[in-house]
């Protein structure tokens, strides 16, 4: 990848996730960037590819940080997996800052650059280790790997939207939030509900 495609990809990403692919302006981009605005032409085609773009690569950063974490949870009980790669994705995610904010105006500004819901969403490791917990009794037999992925994710993300607050309302300090404390809260709550584990956990 090109100097001027990689600054670009990093400068444009900061401008959405503050403003969305409407708010964000292509001055900006470009300043941030340090290149001249006919690289975004040259390398995206428009704002909207570079958009488009910027949401591909955070994603596949995000993904390629979870994949190890994937795969060596298959090794582990399901339980004790599951928060192996829950956990993962968790921290992953915490160091995308600006995915969360680029995921946040997706939502709000009803774009349709994101892949829609399907049933092959969930990481092959995710469905094998939950479905192996289904067979051993471990997790609900009676909910598809699907719902729990998407509530997963949809919890996970939205944990990370509010650690920061979720730490100053447990007592934490807000300039050294220690973002575990809400990170295993948030995994508890998936993993055990309000009910808390199993006894036999």
């Amino acid at each position: 990848m090109t100097d001027s495609k990689t600054h670009l990809l990093a400068a444009a990403a900061e401008e959405f996730a503050l403003r969305g692919l409407q708010g964000a302006r292509v001055q900006a981009i470009v300043k941030r960037a340090g290149v001249n605005e006919r690289m975004i032409y040259h390398h995206f085609g428009s704002k909207e590819g570079l958009y488009k773009a910027v949401l591909a690569d955070r994603l596949a950063a995000l993904r390629d940080a979870w994949r190890p974490a994937l795969e060596s949870a298959l090794t582990l009980a399901p339980y004790e997996g599951m928060v192996v790669m829950l956990g993962a994705f968790a921290d992953a995610l915490s160091r995308q800052p600006t995915l969360v904010g680029l995921l946040l105006h997706e939502s709000l500004d009803g774009s349709q650059d994101l892949p829609l819901p399907s049933a092959d969403m969930p990481p092959r490791e995710l469905r094998e280790l939950y479905e192996r917990g289904q067979r051993e009794g471990v997790f609900r037999k009676d909910c598809p790997v699907e719902i729990a992925y998407g509530v997963a994710m949809s919890a996970l993300i939205g944990a990370s939207v509010l650690a920061r607050r979720g730490e100053v309302a447990l007592g934490g300090h807000e300039a050294d939030p220690t973002t575990h404390t809400v990170r295993e809260l948030a995994l508890g709550q998936l993993l055990d509900g309000m009910t808390g584990p199993a006894p036999s956990q």
